[in-house]
């Protein structure tokens, strides 16, 4: 078997590592290289903006030094194998001693370089550093067509597009977790937002509309509207007849939220970052047959149709948060059918195995 050597952020707790990468390889498959341990990760994460103004430069020398050992090493020991670069493996600046390192190892290696964010948008590399991954990767792998789009016309040759998805899900049987949200369903509908806390703020605005729609349900049919907030850090937000409910994120704390609750929600603004985002949320809402409602930006265009979901703010439908809403929860009938379009959609376009098959075979 080749050897594949995989540079993460973290590869347990970083989402995008996880659920682009670590998911689809066994320990005995790959060796990952975390550039910050589980600690600092989680350390790092719950700092407040200040907190990380004062420890950004240890911080950045963590990534330096821990990517580094993990270059040398690989260059002592990987021949015709396949090194995956995930996003920045140092954020905003490559050192050129790494660039060095990598070069070496592109000459005896397959290079991969997968990202599933506008990385240059938010500032997670610089843009020198974006053109030298484009130009020593063998293959680029990114989440939407709109990434793609970022890298330069001389390197689109390399590009494949991968959406991200998740296989967490794959033992859960669709009928059964459908008769557990039925079984709610006359007394309460669960809404569900599963994100990080750099997040929060595409939450809050819309939690005024969440309000309206559960002050319209409960005045409708006597029911009650909840939002389970599964993040590191908590929403804090006021709402007269919505039920707020923060669940403090973990990955299997997470899959309980989701296929116990009726609708998964993917709020964004529009903007150059989040026209880059590649759905993931919604794709993890409907691996487990749950209808969905999110905001007309990016990929969720491509991602969400009529048949098991709502677009808010479409130029094509004036449809609101608070109409969705109460169309997914006033008929049960209509709400089983755009659950089991929604499974459908993931299993067509979506699906693990899919992924899966295309990472043996780029890495064989």
């Amino acid at each position: 078997m080749k050897k594949v050597s995989i540079y993460v952020e973290n590869a347990r707790l970083t989402p995008s590592a996880y659920y682009r990468l670590t998911q689809y390889f066994q320990p005995s498959e790959a060796r990952f290289h975390s550039a910050l341990p589980d600690g600092v990760y989680r350390w790092w994460h719950s700092l407040e903006n200040t907190g990380r103004r004062v420890f950004s430069i240890p911080l950045y020398l963590i990534y330096v030094v821990r990517t580094l050992v993990s270059l040398i090493q690989d260059n002592l020991s990987m021949s015709n194998g396949t090194v995956i670069l995930a996003r920045a493996i140092v954020p905003r600046r490559l050192p050129s001693l790494h660039k060095y390192l990598i070069r070496r190892l592109a000459k005896r290696n397959k290079i991969v370089w997968d990202f599933d964010d506008n990385i240059i948008a938010n500032k997670r590399i610089s843009p020198a550093d974006f053109h030298f991954h484009s130009k020593h990767s063998d293959t680029i792998v990114v989440s939407t067509d709109i990434l793609l789009s970022l890298v330069d016309k001389s390197f689109a040759h390399k590009v494949k597009i991968l959406p991200t998805t998740d296989g967490d899900f794959l033992g859960y049987d669709t009928q059964e977790v459908l008769s557990q949200r039925q079984s709610l369903y006359n007394e309460e509908i669960r809404l569900v937002w599963v994100a990080t806390a750099i997040g929060l703020e595409y939450i809050q605005p819309i939690i005024p509309s969440l309000d309206d729609a559960a002050k319209a349900l409960k005045e409708l049919n006597g029911k009650k509207l909840s939002l389970h907030v599964v993040c590191n850090k908590p929403l804090l937000a006021e709402a007269s007849c919505l039920e707020i409910v923060n669940v403090l994120w973990g990955r299997e704390v997470a899959k309980k939220e989701i296929t116990g609750s009726h609708i998964g929600l993917m709020p964004l603004p529009d903007n150059e970052f989040t026209r880059g985002k590649g759905g993931f949320k919604l794709i993890q809402y409907m691996s487990t047959a749950m209808p969905v409602i999110a905001s007309a930006v990016g990929f969720n265009k491509q991602i969400v149709t009529k048949d098991f979901g709502f677009l808010i703010n479409s130029p094509n439908d004036q449809t609101t948060w608070k109409d969705a809403i109460i169309e997914l929860a006033s008929d049960w009938e209509n709400y089983a059918r755009m659950s089991e379009n929604a499974k459908d959609c993931y299993d067509k376009c979506f699906s693990y195995e899919k992924n899966k098959e295309f990472w043996e075979h780029l890495t064989c």
